[in-house]
């Protein structure tokens, strides 16, 4: 036992004797290990860590599945009879998966914040314990209530008043009474979604709300009785979901319940949120990888360094087991510094991170509400992580340095540098520019999809066009009916157009490119074609007015787009897209034909075709879909689009004050379409900054590895360089012969490279948009990058050693 303090003393000493090769050794091991940290932590953030909540195991998710749709919310008379009939569970809770921005004002405190509606039992399901006051009690969805709970990071932002339980909050014009202040840490159940306040779901149910099996806005999450299994729940779920279907043919016809564990994520989004995740590991480990090739090779360094030590301990009884052993140690020791050092630079960078608020369009600046800092697991995971590392960069080393030819020494070998110890430091260097290789091919490939992204053409165009997004004129207590609703429709359209450089004002319950108004599903029967009453067509739908068109310049294709004369009494007309025209009625005019909805009850016909937009994401299919005159199809939700002469930023506070003055109530959020337009590629940016991020971690490693193994390569050698240049030998004859065989080990690396990034690029394609097997402009890009890399660093390293005085160098040991 008394060997081992002696051996990391002696290790010690080694390391510190070398002190530049082991800061350097040490410092290309943080890079890695931060890397992998960080993304470890990512991906445990995402989708490991549960939401924060007592016994998060016992939590399912609801959610119902169709033939043609994987994953739908519930209506709210859906969950009704879900929490009523079920018998494996002891509480079921529903909320909407979105996030509403609304103003708020406390004593005289005004800002806009994140709103979350959710039904009466939300917390008691989750197990949250107020810090203040109360929550929800059962009851408080049957009639409209004023009860507001506040979070605790914007109660403290009030000045974290212990008494401001009973006081009054203005949201929307409309005062609240706060009952309470939900936990410190608790941050709901939605990723991304920090709510300032919730409020229960009868503050925006509207009578209709409640009984209508369409409107399907809602999750559900339900905490399991003791005893009670997943398989048993969904069991349970699917019976509930046949009985449902068999009373309500009409909405809930081949719709089966369906369960998954409860996470931040929603569930339709958790398998892309998986892939992604582990797209961020592979890359986190081709980094890593990069690191410990990286310190393998310069540990390979330091033991050609102590060739003599290793010689004489070798003479002096040392077996190969001890010297494997004492260079583990040194590797380990190594390890154990660059993992430290790696995670609280990860720690650091992290909680950086949690201090940064992007700028969402129409949102404003918002806090992360994720925690991204290693937790317990991702610690264990990065011991592990560490003496894995140890071990594999020493082992190499280890049994290089273990076998010392004595033969080879008193011949001269061990002088100017074996050359199986050479072919293990180039396979190394040709391990590092492999996976850096990879890793730039993936930045590559990350580019060149958004570049595909921003050449769709959307269908409509964004320039000048202001967007303003009205709440839900149901969310005021039923105030507005659907007279008062048609006359706001009308004072809005005449107070915009009096602004001094509006061209046109539109006003839909549809947006392109979904930030708000997705298309919503229609049952629908052709007249004359697919008319099977049992399996009605589900095609997309909106309503939208006679200007929309125009104002989104959406071109006609045929026929015409609606009217003042298409009122609310007059026979129902719509106008389709393109796809839906070619899909149904293939080589005909569809002008004039008519569809069927609600069951065959209402006929409307066709009046006109207008091209195919974008409504969901960039890269969506082109999907049937049709627009109700908004006239004829009185919506509650709406938006108003502007088209400007000018810059349409310029309006945002005029828009805001004109909603203002007609209703101080009526809530709204403004930005402009490209705002809009540039969101739905949000997802693609990120991931192409964090894939471009750990890209620049992997060609810095390369470099330094390059650098390394040409150096102390060259170093080897100073003899065999003198020699030649008192034969003559120029300086540019040194540098071809450097150059030719560094080269040629990095040409074999890109190569190996090569190979891997088109494998990942298949692996990878589903994610990205219209991306190749091979895409040659990208490897062609990369392998420049790379032998470009190689000229500039085999130069500066082998510089020094190419101007070295014949007459020392030739006295070079």
């Amino acid at each position: 036992m008394s060997l081992i303090p002696a051996s990391v003393r002696f290790s010690f000493r080694i390391l510190c004797k070398h002190a530049k090769l082991t800061s350097i050794a040490i410092l290309s091991l943080a890079i890695g290990m931060a890397a992998a940290s960080i993304g470890l932590s990512a991906f445990n953030a995402l989708l490991v860590q549960p939401p924060a909540v007592p016994e998060p195991n016992r939590l399912l998710t609801i959610y119902t599945v169709t033939p043609d749709q994987p994953f739908n919310q519930l209506s709210y008379p859906d969950y009704r009879y879900y929490r009523d009939n079920n018998s494996v569970f002891s509480g079921l809770c529903a909320m909407p998966f979105s996030i509403s921005m609304q103003p708020l004002n406390f004593e005289h405190h005004e800002k806009k914040g994140l709103t979350n509606a959710v039904s009466d039992n939300y917390f008691s399901v989750l197990g949250v314990q107020p810090l203040l006051g109360r929550l929800f009690t059962s009851g408080e969805d049957d009639q409209r209530s004023t009860s507001v709970v506040l979070s605790y990071p914007y109660w403290k932002s009030l000045g974290a008043d212990p008494h401001i339980v009973g006081k009054s909050i203005m949201s929307n014009g409309e005062s609240h009474t706060i009952i309470g202040v939900a936990p410190r840490g608790f941050v709901g159940t939605i990723l991304t979604d920090a709510p300032d306040l919730w409020y229960p779901l009868s503050h925006e149910l509207s009578n209709d709300w409640r009984t209508d099996r369409n409107n399907r806005s809602y999750s559900l999450i339900g905490r399991m009785k003791p005893g009670v299994t997943r398989a048993q729940a969904l069991a349970n779920m699917q019976m509930l979901s046949t009985q449902l279907a068999a009373a309500y043919p009409e909405t809930n016809k081949q719709r089966v319940a369906s369960v998954t564990n409860t996470s931040m994520l929603p569930p339709d989004s958790v398998s892309d949120a998986k892939f992604l995740g582990l797209l961020i590991l592979a890359v986190v480990a081709l980094v890593l990888f990069a690191a410990c090739a990286n310190v393998a090779n310069l540990l390979l360094s330091l033991a050609s360094v102590r060739r003599h030590e290793f010689l004489i301990r070798a003479a002096l009884g040392a077996s190969r087991a001890r010297l494997i052993r004492q260079l583990l140690l040194d590797s380990t020791i190594i390890s154990s510094a660059g993992g430290l050092l790696g995670f609280a630079l990860a720690e650091y960078g992290l909680h950086r991170l949690l201090d940064f608020k992007p700028y969402m369009p129409g949102l404003g600046v918002l806090p992360l509400t994720f925690d991204f800092r290693p937790d317990i697991t991702v610690l264990a995971i990065m011991v592990l992580v560490v003496l894995a590392v140890g071990f594999a960069t020493g082992l190499a080393p280890g049994l290089q340095a273990s076998t010392p030819n004595l033969a080879g020494a008193l011949s001269g070998e061990i002088a100017i540098g074996g050359t199986r110890k050479g072919r293990v430091r180039n396979l190394l260097v040709v391990l590092q520019v492999a996976a850096c290789t990879v890793v730039l091919i993936g930045v590559g490939l990350c580019f060149k999809s958004l570049i595909n992204l921003r050449r769709v053409d959307l269908g409509f165009t964004s320039r000048n066009v202001e967007l303003v997004v009205f709440n839900d004129l149901n969310s005021q207590a039923n105030r507005y009916s659907e007279q008062q609703g048609r006359a706001l429709y009308g004072r809005i359209r005449e107070a915009v157009r009096q602004l001094p450089g509006v061209e046109s004002v539109a006003l839909a319950n549809i947006i392109p490119l979904g930030w708000s108004g997705n298309p919503g599903a229609e049952h629908v029967q052709i007249e004359g074609a697919y008319a099977d009453p049992d399996h009605p067509l589900s095609i997309g739908s909106g309503a939208v007015d006679a200007e929309y068109f125009s104002t989104l310049g959406i071109p006609i294709l045929a026929g015409r787009v609606f009217q003042d004369s298409d009122a609310p009494k007059s026979p129902e007309v719509i106008v389709i897209n393109h796809t839906m025209a070619e899909k149904y009625w293939p080589n005909q005019n569809p002008v004039g034909r008519r569809i069927r909805v609600q069951d065959g009850k209402r006929s409307l016909t066709v009046i006109g075709v207008v091209a195919d937009t974008k409504y969901t994401d960039v890269d969506e299919e082109p999907t049937p879909l049709f627009y109700y005159a908004l006239a004829q199809h009185y919506q509650s939700n709406f938006s108003v689009l502007v088209r400007t002469h000018g810059n349409p930023a310029q309006f945002t506070n005029t828009l805001y004050g004109i909603s203002q003055k007609l209703d101080p109530a009526l809530g709204c959020n403004i930005i402009t379409m490209e705002e809009n337009t540039n969101f739905a590629l949000y997802i693609p940016r990120l991931v192409l900054i964090c894939i471009a991020g750990f890209g620049a971690l992997a060609f810095l490693l390369a470099a330094a590895g390059l650098y390394g193994a040409v150096f102390y390569s060259v170093s080897e050698r100073t003899r065999e360089m003198g020699i030649r240049v008192a034969l003559g030998a120029q300086q540019w004859d040194l540098w071809k012969l450097i150059l030719r065989q560094t080269s040629t080990v990095t040409l074999i690396g890109i190569g190996v490279g090569i190979a891997g990034g088109i494998g990942a690029s298949i692996l990878a394609r589903s994610l990205l948009y219209k991306i190749q097997p091979v895409e040659w402009f990208v490897l062609v890009g990369v392998s420049f990058v790379m032998l470009a890399m190689t000229i500039v660093t085999a130069y500066s390293a082998a510089r020094p050693w190419m101007r070295v005085d014949p007459m020392q160098s030739v006295r070079h040991v």
